[in-house]
């Protein structure tokens, strides 16, 4: 079965992790579980809602979920504050779990669609994913 960019599914977290929507994600090849990215990993997905919450509203620090949908197409992403970012500017993965236009050895996410902006903290901006580098 092949599963498309809008194909939300639920991943177990890594433990400590604290994804928030727009969150990138890379999947760890040694357990399966999803990590934030570091600004040297492929962007395997990105979530689409914050990690799990307990009974009482407070995050999950051990076994976690998030929903998550694979990389592909146009996705709300977080990205780095105070960034000044134009429609048709690369965005790159960045570090925890945060998009950036500096590339320096991070790999390639995709293009922004959004207008000339600041980035700011907690907002997330469309990102054509579709050019993501996958190795």
């Amino acid at each position: 079965m092949t599963y498309g960019a809008s194909d939300a599914r639920t991943y177990t977290v890594k433990d400590a992790t604290y994804p928030k929507k727009g969150s990138l994600l890379t999947i760890q090849t040694s357990d399966g579980l999803v990590d934030l990215t570091t600004a040297t990993e492929v962007c395997h997905l990105i979530a689409v809602d914050e990690s799990s919450r307990d009974a009482d509203g407070t995050l999950v620090a051990s076994g976690a979920t998030v929903t998550a949908i694979p990389v592909g197409g146009v996705s709300m992403v977080l990205m780095i504050a105070s960034q000044s970012m134009t429609a048709g500017d690369e965005v790159f993965v960045g570090a925890g779990g945060l998009g950036t236009i500096t590339s320096g050895s991070s790999k390639k996410l995709g293009i922004n669609l959004g207008p000339a902006v600041t980035t700011a903290a907690g907002l997330v901006y469309p990102v054509n994913t579709n050019g993501a580098e996958q190795i």
